[in-house]
Order: structure tokens, then sequence, then C-alpha cells
């Protein structure tokens, strides 16, 4: 908003298309305009080799560890359906649901075996004749 307020006050034109990456007067930039600019950023900084969607992937991987769910990865991703979600990041999420299990199931006690018994339990009840 305050590329459009800057624009309107100055007396230029603006054009309100609501994309959040736009030309200085507000019209729909080219995707890989976006792509280059990032590229360029990249190889200017000390930063590791990344690109673009791999931001996206890495804010659903960040909203998954965080305890979120497929619905706050829409939300948050601006995703029009929760079907594109589920498609894009399914696998991303049932692998960390899979890691999850896991590390829980890690947790659980195990039962002791008896000195005496070669049985993971202690039997319930005694057997006749050894009362």
């Amino acid at each position: 908003m305050a590329e459009r307020d800057a624009q309107l006050e100055k007396g230029l034109p603006w054009t309100d298309t609501g994309k959040v990456f736009t030309t200085e007067s507000g019209e729909w930039l080219h995707p890989e305009t976006v792509s280059e600019t990032f590229r360029r950023i990249v190889a200017e900084t000390d930063l590791p080799p990344i690109n673009l969607r791999d931001l996206r992937h890495g804010a659903a991987a960040l909203i998954k560890a965080a305890g979120g769910d497929l619905h706050d990865a829409k939300v948050k991703l601006r995703h029009s359906t929760i079907t594109l979600t589920s498609d894009t990041y399914m696998t991303l999420f049932r692998e960390a649901e899979e890691e999850l299990t896991e590390r829980a199931a890690a947790v659980v006690p195990r039962a002791r075996k008896a000195l005496n018994d070669t049985s993971a339990h202690a039997p319930l009840t005694q057997e006749p004749g050894n009362e």
C-alpha cells in the first residue's frame, strides 16, 4: 500500500491489481522478473543457492514444524483451494507425520522380562498345581 500511496501523492497513475509484486505503477509484474531479481540478490549475497519456489516449500515446512496443518498452509501460502495445497505439499506433511509417529513410538516404555520368565509378561493367574 505504501507504494500505491506514494504514487498517488505524486499524481502518478496507479493500477490496483491486488497483487503483491507489481511495477511502480501497480501493474501486474511477470513472475520471471521477480525470479530474476531474486537470483541476482542471492548471487550478490553470501546465501546458499536457493530458488524462489523453495522459499514457499520452506514456509510450508515451517508451518508443519510449528504444529500447523494443511489448512494453515493453505491460508498462509494464499492458495485458492486446500486441494492445491494438498497436491503440492502432502508428501512433505506425510513425511513429517511419519517422523512424529516414530518419535512418539520411541518414548513408549517397553515391558520388562521377568528374570525367570522368557515371556514379556508374567502370567495373569497361577496355573493349576502351582498354588
